[in-house]
């Protein structure tokens, strides 16, 4: 087994990886700084090699509230696209709200959806995780079900307001806010221009009813059919 590569820095030198600042909010560093004081630390917080923190940010808050000005960590040499879904796979067991989960699907889809459509379980020299669909794998990573993976996406892509919503207690359930997104009329980002039926003329050279209604250079209606195309 590979030794660990734990190293003392200062906690100047460290800062919280991008992902960590895009993905998940800073909470109860209180309650988190009186344990260590009471226990002390039981991990090392994990850092790259830029010194950026993967897993334990707020550990490090904590030991700065509780003015520590140094720290063991344990420095990892893993590739710059695989850090996200590291952050990730780190906080499986801490509770988050929905919207923090909806965050980690997001990153986890970047990472993965290129292999989206794959049989993969028609391939060979793959590894049972590997062999998982996007979903299974998404809901192992984030710790919960393919079914509530679902519903955040759903609900975060349509409306991410409502999953706020849901977090501070203003909807009462996750399914509630899934039945008001399904409920919502669709939303098109360019809107339909209504043409009066009774501009729409046989067509003055075979006298079919135009099937296709175009506009010309000038914003007028042409009435085109398919047949012969005039």
């Amino acid at each position: 087994m590979k030794n660990k590569n734990i190293k003392t820095v200062g906690l100047d030198l460290l800062r919280a990886h991008p992902t960590n600042i895009e993905t998940y909010q800073v909470s109860n560093v209180d309650g988190l700084a009186e344990s260590i004081s009471e226990i002390g630390l039981r991990y090392n917080p994990i850092v790259n090699q830029e010194m950026e923190v993967l897993s334990g940010w707020r550990r490090i808050l904590a030991l700065k509230q509780l003015a520590f000005t140094e720290i063991e960590v344990e420095v990892v040499d893993i590739p710059k696209e695989s850090e996200p879904s590291f952050i990730v796979y780190s906080n499986t067991q801490r509770q988050k709200s929905t919207t923090e989960i909806f965050r980690e699907i997001k990153v986890l889809k970047e990472l993965w959806l290129k292999k989206s459509g794959t049989r993969t379980d028609l391939q060979s020299g793959l590894t049972e995780q590997e062999k998982m669909s996007t979903r299974q794998r998404i809901a192992s990573a984030v710790g919960t079900t393919e079914s509530t993976v679902h519903k955040i996406e759903t609900i975060g892509d349509k409306n991410i307001g409502f999953l706020t919503l849901v977090d501070n207690g203003t909807i009462n359930s996750l399914h509630e806010a899934f039945e008001a997104c399904k409920a919502e009329k669709p939303k098109h980002e360019n809107e339909v221009e209504e043409i009066d039926l009774t501009e729409i003329r046989d067509c003055k050279y075979c006298g079919c009813t135009p099937k296709r209604i175009d506009h010309d250079g000038n914003g007028n209606l042409i009435f085109k059919n398919e047949s012969h195309g005039k």
